[in-house]
């Protein structure tokens, strides 16, 4: 087991720190939960259910204040670096990392990962319904349904997982390495969280940032990528330079025609065409 006996902290109650709390328990860890909210204010079944696993679990500012000595800690992607919460694990430089990094670390499965200021929820979600239709078993999660570790701790036989992975997640990353990564989008958001713009991009970007020449980056073709090492696939609805384009129809790659529009139940150019005449 990776955390056998380890004094291991989880910082954030939430669907993600539970699901964090819980691996680390089945991996033998010792666990506990820390959250700056009254424990009235928390959901009452997820408490219950953490502390019948035997993790301990701190509320309100006794966790903003907790003095104990762990190994590590584990930070939700829904809190903020700059709480109290974080600060104080922080300022006793304590090895931090995030439920996407733990999750991945206890995941033998390749994943396709999908980031993007919009869109990433149904692009996760159709991926996972066409590779399942393809006979290549997987589950979407991540950023949406369950955590990347409660689907780690419950080590069920996929093929490949795909992954919503939101800016917050890849923050705290360390060794998180998608085999294919998708960026969809960008454009500014969650500047309560980020000082700047520039910021919020270059937590994004960092879904490239431990691929190889082996993997491969699936990117929008109208956005402005770095030097990235994956091999870079592009694609856009409405630009002529993608790999992957939309012309007469059809999604055409590189000029040959691979489908027609007309023969799926995608809601793309054509509608929003069709909703524009009729507004």
């Amino acid at each position: 087991m990776h955390y056998k006996n380890q004094n291991i902290a989880v910082l954030g109650a939430g669907l993600s720190g539970s699901a964090a709390a819980l691996l680390l328990r089945s991996e033998g860890a010792k666990v506990t939960m820390l959250d700056s909210a009254e424990e009235k204010n928390l959901l009452k079944s997820t408490i219950d259910n953490l502390r019948a696993q035997d993790v301990r679990v701190i509320c309100g500012a006794a966790a903003d204040e907790d003095s104990s000595a762990y190994q590590m800690a584990v930070l939700s992607p829904g809190i903020d670096p700059a709480s109290r919460l974080v600060r104080n694990f922080s300022s006793r430089e304590t090895d931090t990392i995030g439920e996407l990094e733990l999750g991945w670390r206890s995941c033998e499965i390749p994943v396709i990962a999908v980031t993007g200021t919009n869109g990433k929820t149904t692009t996760t979600e159709l991926l996972a319904q066409m590779l399942n239709a393809c006979g290549q078993r997987t589950t979407a999660c991540g950023n949406i349904g369950k955590p990347l570790s409660e689907v780690a701790r419950e080590k069920q036989p996929y093929d490949v997982l795909t992954v919503e992975v939101s800016s917050f997640q890849l923050e705290t990353i360390r060794t998180f390495h998608p085999s294919i990564s998708l960026w969809l989008n960008f454009a500014p958001d969650h500047l309560d969280r980020y000082r700047s713009v520039s910021e919020y991009r270059a937590a994004k970007l960092r879904i490239f940032e431990n691929q190889t020449d082996a993997d491969v980056a699936v990117v929008n073709a109208i956005e402005k990528i770095p030097n990235i090492r994956p091999r870079t696939i592009t694609f856009s609805a409405y630009a002529n330079g993608g790999d992957f384009r939309v012309s007469d129809g059809a999604i055409l790659y590189r000029d040959e025609s691979v489908l027609r529009l007309a023969d799926t139940k995608l809601r793309g150019l054509r509608c929003v065409r069709k909703a524009n005449l009729s507004s």
